[in-house]
């Protein structure tokens, strides 16, 4: 079912009244409905609930209104819960949680592509948004700043809102610390404002600390979704897409952008190789298959292979990663590495 309020633009509604008909800007009932998504993205939810009755009496089955009804009760019911709390973090935490159970409920309704769940989510992210900044200028302690600008670039990124999206990351990766949500989320709205050598570089560096971090429901860029079906297509029995998403992205060229690596990140990723290489022999192929060991292990070694191949070339290192590459999954390197000679 579309909302009205994506009906009102229609080209041929324009010009109904040349044929003495009523036009869309002059029913009533979707001027009310229009003002009943005012009051839900104003958060005024009982006046929108009222709003809503009235236009239900006039007519029950007019398309939209059953979901703005239930999007205004839903929020309604929530309104003096809301008001006990304090403005700042606990406002905003609150918002964020009752905005997943909402999201469920608006599945369980189908009512996802509503003009009433999009009234909904501009105010409720908005609201967040403004909630986090207040947490975030009123925090004596600091140790809870780097989530508190984690959550405010995410409300930044549901509204679309991607400068402001990046500069909140941009200012919590340089004062915080960096994190692979973190970094998935400024990749994805670096993507989204046309950034796209940083936003794939960014991806890369996100599954590259900890694909488990990573919540691929905000995620909804190309490389994200294309990567997500590529996986899905060439390991179906796979545990987690995530752990296997860096290898195809390096293999479907999908994050062809790299940076430069210094010798104490080389180490570090030789002692993690040292560590995943112990842990494979100790679990057994079998055993190692029901875990990221595997997928881990491969996307180290090809950090290594970029660096040996485009930075610092060695051809006696290239051979050896190539090698164990191919021992640990010949089916997925044997082609690839014939057809790269």
């Amino acid at each position: 079912m579309h909302s009205i309020s994506t009906r009102k633009s229609d080209s041929n509604s324009k010009h109904m009244d040349q044929n003495g008909q009523l036009t869309f800007s002059d029913d009533p009932i979707l001027i009310g409905i229009n003002q009943a998504y005012q009051f839900i993205e104003e958060g005024d939810f009982q006046n929108a609930v009222k709003k809503i009755d009235e236009l239900l009496d006039k007519n029950p089955d007019y398309p939209g209104l059953v979901e703005a009804y239930r999007t205004a009760k839903f929020w309604n019911n929530r309104r003096g819960e809301l008001a006990a709390l304090n403005r700042g973090k606990q406002t905003a935490d609150f918002l964020m949680t009752q905005w997943e159970i909402f999201k469920e409920y608006a599945k369980e309704k189908n009512i996802l592509e509503s003009g009433g769940f999009k009234a909904a989510m501009r105010h409720v992210f908005f609201a967040a948004s403004e909630n986090y900044k207040i947490a975030f200028k009123s925090q004596e302690s600091t140790a809870d700043n780097f989530e508190l600008l984690l959550n405010l670039g995410l409300c930044f990124l549901n509204l679309g809102e991607y400068r402001h999206t990046i500069e909140t990351l941009e200012y919590a990766r340089s004062s915080y610390r960096t994190s692979a949500k973190l970094l998935a989320v400024l990749g994805e709205a670096c993507y989204h404002a046309s950034e796209i050598p940083k936003s794939l570089l960014l991806l890369r560096e996100a599954f590259f600390i900890d694909p488990s971090e990573i919540d691929l429901r905000i995620l909804k860029s190309k490389p994200i979704t294309d990567l997500t079906a590529i996986v899905r297509e060439h390991k179906p029995d796979c545990q987690d897409v995530r752990e296997w998403m860096p290898i195809f992205g390096f293999l479907e060229d999908v994050f062809y952008v790299k940076r430069q690596m210094n010798s104490s990140q080389i180490e570090a990723i030789k002692r993690d190789i040292y560590t995943l290489e112990k842990n494979y022999q100790a679990f057994g192929r079998e055993k190692a298959e029901g875990t990221n060991i595997i997928p881990r292990l491969i996307n180290k070694y090809l950090w290594m292979l970029d660096y040996f191949e485009f930075q610092h070339y060695d051809f006696e290192n290239i051979t050896e990663i190539k090698n164990r590459l191919m021992q640990i999954d010949g089916a997925l390197f044997e082609s690839f590495f014939k057809n790269k000679k």
